[in-house]
């Protein structure tokens, strides 16, 4: 009885995707190019799981294309490599690019309010772009700067003190600041229960396989099936994973209820959405809130803001350590405007040029999403004399379009100066774009985010000096970034990151520890 279910489940997946090569092939123009595929299957068995970003990169390089094409099963995956294409097609055609495809790894996680993934024409989709575009509208991102400085402060303090935990506390940084947003609660140390939930839900996002392009993804039959008719174990992983979505979403929003009926909740998104959907079931305006729809918008927040925080400041040790001269250059103009009684506030952000082209560098050396979350195109389109049909998956390679030797000199090195104009010794190279993604997808929350980045960078090299580690013959350990191993989800960081660090004087080591008091 399973084996003719196999059976049957196959054979629909190949008549589809025998429809969707024959439309294809109906139109004239050609599409882009991309690696031979095999008939009906298409390149399902070549379509990348590890590294996908370098692949689709070398598949660039090797056709001489800005736009890769593969097919799996009949359906079309355009690869986007070049900033230009990106604007274009992304941002200046936005109104046909602006879908999502069926994710059907997440939905087996169980993220089904999830902003970041759902499909354009999803009825709750206006409902939460307008929640979270009015909490997170240009400008009120300065609400949270005092958070932001605040736990920036207690974590150079942490680190001083327990300099082998510091992927911890980067983790219980970016937990207790999108915490006390979504719920007003102040995460105080790494026993705290989000901090374990925030440990599940990255599980979840940077191990779970490409975004869009896992087995699941590829072939939404196995959903259906046993975990063992999933050769790439996407199936096996998103069960076992699912409890970590579910606390995600239950456990914030259960606790801020019981607060609200003990009178006292904290001032958080969360809150003033739950008043807001008491107010609507009272005769006041329909918004159009739910429990679920209010759990999902938290939930993505969440997800979104801890995850890629962590994500970049995790490459930022990594690359740090290999370029003390970077360090010094920027402790030098922390000095200089903040002193050497302080610690860097937001205040300081326009003064500090050098250290925000660190943060700029940051982001373009290994971005947090290297294929960003993928668009669905609506409608047919030609790009550059190339088809691209309605309903293609149009990736964006953010990770290729920052290591682009014709744009970027020597692309794997760290240079801060890089972004430089020549009148100023530097290269004039444009700054990156993309980290936040594109068009009307890009992320509402990406002002937070960067502020995040910028006090943590700016804290930890105004009083911390990140060396490399040493073997157990004293040598340092360099770990080549090019050859290095990176996490492939939805979003990514280095998988190992080996440094010492230490108080970058003694003076500097007092003020990390006097700086916040408990």
């Amino acid at each position: 009885m399973l084996y003719t279910l196999v059976q049957n489940a196959l054979l629909c997946a190949l008549l589809y995707g025998l429809y969707k090569r024959l439309r294809l092939f109906s139109n004239k123009l050609p599409s882009p190019p991309g690696p031979p595929a095999e008939p009906l299957l298409g390149h399902i068995r070549i379509a990348p799981q590890q590294a996908a970003e370098r692949t689709y990169f070398r598949w660039s390089k090797e056709y001489k294309s800005e736009l890769i094409h593969i097919n799996v099963l009949g359906q079309p995956i355009i690869v986007i490599h070049s900033l230009p294409a990106a604007v274009e097609l992304l941002e200046k055609r936005s109104a046909i690019n602006s879908d999502r495809p069926s994710f059907a790894f997440f939905d087996m996680l169980g993220w089904y309010e999830c902003l970041v993934l759902l499909r354009y024409n999803h009825p709750s989709f206006p409902i939460l772009r307008r929640e979270y575009a009015k909490h997170f509208a240009k400008g009120a991102e300065r609400r949270i700067y005092g958070l932001q400085v605040n736990e920036a402060h207690k974590l150079v303090k942490r680190i001083v003190e327990r300099p082998e935990q510091w992927r911890d506390y980067l983790k219980l940084f970016s937990t207790a600041v999108i915490m006390q947003i979504n719920t007003g609660h102040e995460v105080k140390d790494v026993d705290d229960v989000y901090v374990s939930i925030a440990n599940d839900v990255c599980t979840t996002i940077t191990e779970g396989g490409p975004p869009g392009a896992t087995g699941i993804d590829l072939c939404p039959l196995l959903r259906y099936l046993p975990s063992w008719c999933d050769p790439t174990g996407s199936a096996a992983f998103a069960r076992k994973m699912r409890y970590a979505v579910k606390n995600m979403h239950d456990v914030p929003y259960e606790r801020v209820k019981k607060e609200i009926d003990a009178g006292t909740a904290q001032p958080s998104f969360m809150l003033s959405l739950i008043q807001a959907k008491d107010a609507q079931e009272n005769g006041g305006p329909d918004l159009g809130l739910t429990r679920e729809r209010i759990q999902g918008l938290c939930a993505t927040g969440f997800a979104a803001g801890m995850d890629t925080t962590l994500d970049t400041l995790t490459t930022f040790v990594f690359a740090i350590v290999n370029h003390p001269e970077v360090q010094e250059r920027a402790r030098e103009e922390l000095h200089a405007v903040v002193g050497l009684d302080r610690l860097p506030e937001m205040e300081d952000r326009p003064n500090l040029p050098y250290v925000e082209r660190v943060v700029q560098e940051t982001f373009r050396f290994w971005p947090s999403a290297p294929l960003g979350a993928p668009h669905k195109s609506m409608e047919d389109d030609v790009y550059e004399g190339m088809f691209i049909p309605k309903g293609s998956v149009l990736v964006t390679n953010v990770f290729a379009m920052g290591h682009d030797e014709n744009i970027y000199a020597d692309p794997w090195k760290f240079d801060p100066d890089r972004y430089l104009s020549t009148e100023k010794g530097g290269r004039g190279e444009p700054l990156p774009v993309g980290q936040f993604g594109f068009g009307r997808r890009a992320c509402p929350g990406r002002l937070v985010g960067e502020a995040s980045v910028f006090i943590v960078i700016a804290t930890m090299l105004h009083v911390l000096s990140l060396d490399k580690a040493r073997d157990e013959n004293g040598e340092e350990i360099t770990i080549d970034p090019q050859t290095a191993m990176y996490t492939t989800g939805l979003t990514s960081h280095p998988e190992t990151v080996l440094c010492n660090i230490v108080p970058a004087s003694e003076r500097a080591g007092r003020l990390a520890k006097e700086a916040y008091a408990d």
